[in-house]
């Protein structure tokens, strides 16, 4: 993969220029993540690599944020020089007002008890809740949607995601803007998708997108699960385990180096 990727239509007292990116710091003050060097999305970055001539479909984001995820992939289509494109899904306007039951933090101490996590999980659980408590004494029980380092998502728009598309000039992107039960209709595009990227935290929130998502993913296609092993939201999981109980597809974790986070996809067997 080539180490500059090239970014059009800066505008710069009124010519068009084009100017490269290939340092992380460039990366960081554009808020996109730097998929040039080895990170949390290398399994699916290089599944996409290896394999967008050969599966057919589009990419599909549930749970965009500021979009960091979603532009890197639009620029890595472009740099593989694929007609792919890329579907944003998000309400731009954070976490929606009701949560499921299975979204409360305790469900980790039952799922544990079902062994449906191992110990090093439960540990690094009750070790970050004891640090949110520490940091915010405050609030006697930490709730789902102020745990998260990012609080309820609330701080983006899609006034802020499109000025970002232009300012990279990327053509590959589609923004769907709305709730993920109004959005996710049977006739919205894409009809056939490659790989998904599943980031958005919430029990009813994953069920929605894998609802929409699974018949149109091609065999063989990935699902990168953000939050199947997660610290603050376990509704991810559970939703992804209810889905794919009776679903011809595996499960398997990226290759760790030392210290790394868990991180999970599932590919569709058919």
């Amino acid at each position: 993969m080539r180490h500059v990727f090239e970014f059009y239509n800066l505008i710069l007292n009124g010519f068009k220029a084009v100017i490269t990116i290939q340092d992380d710091w460039e990366f960081n003050v554009l808020g996109i993540y730097n998929f040039l060097k080895p990170g949390r999305f290398d399994a699916l970055f290089k599944f996409i690599q290896d394999n967008h001539s050969k599966i057919p479909g589009d990419i599909v984001e549930a749970g965009v944020y500021r979009g960091s995820s979603l532009i890197a992939l639009g620029m890595l289509l472009k740099q593989l020089g694929s007609d792919k494109k890329v579907y944003g899904f998000d309400s731009f306007a954070g976490f929606p007002p009701i949560y499921h039951p299975k979204d409360a933090l305790s469900n980790f101490e039952r799922m544990y008890e079902a062994s449906l996590i191992d110990d090093h999980h439960i540990m690094a659980v009750r070790k970050n809740r004891q640090w949110w408590e520490a940091l915010h004494m405050e609030h006697e029980v930490p709730l789902t949607e102020g745990i998260s380092s990012s609080g309820a998502f609330s701080d983006t728009s899609i006034g802020l995601l499109k000025r970002k598309i232009e300012l990279v000039g990327l053509d590959n992107i589609i923004l769907v803007d709305g709730p993920f039960n109004e959005t996710m209709t049977v006739a919205v595009e894409p009809t056939k998708i490659m790989a998904v990227v599943m980031d958005c935290d919430l029990y009813r929130s994953y069920l929605d997108a894998f609802e929409f998502t699974w018949p149109r993913l091609s065999t063989g296609g990935m699902i990168h699960l953000d939050e199947y092993y997660s610290l603050k939201f376990p509704g991810g999981r559970l939703a992804t385990d209810e889905f794919i109980r009776d679903k011809r597809a595996r499960l398997e974790m990226a290759t760790l180096k030392p210290g790394d986070f868990q991180r999970w996809y599932a590919i569709k067997e058919g």
